[in-house]
């Protein structure tokens, strides 16, 4: 991956944008707590074993897409910034 976006990402973005700091992050994550100990509940060891590691592969598959779609979108912006502007004429 390119350096720059690599270093922003894992520096200060990646950070910034895992604070729950509006009321729908707060309520998304109180309702999957909540489901998560609902869950827990009614399985035994095997099974919740079994849904941990599968919580933990759709997160880590979220976690790269998040990062991908930055990755594109700083590309796009420089590209439209480049495109759209008069550099240089």
């Amino acid at each position: 991956m390119k350096p720059t976006l690599e270093k922003l990402w894992n520096e200060y973005l990646a950070s910034e944008c895992a604070v729950i700091d509006t009321d729908e992050e707060r309520r998304l994550t109180k309702k999957a707590a909540e489901l998560h100990e609902k869950a827990n509940a009614t399985l035994n060891n095997e099974q919740k074993d079994a849904v941990e590691k599968f919580a933990d592969a759709l997160c880590d598959a979220e976690a790269a897409f998040t990062k991908k779609a930055f990755f594109k979108g700083c590309e796009f912006a420089t590209s439209f910034l480049l495109e759209s502007g008069d550099f240089g004429k």
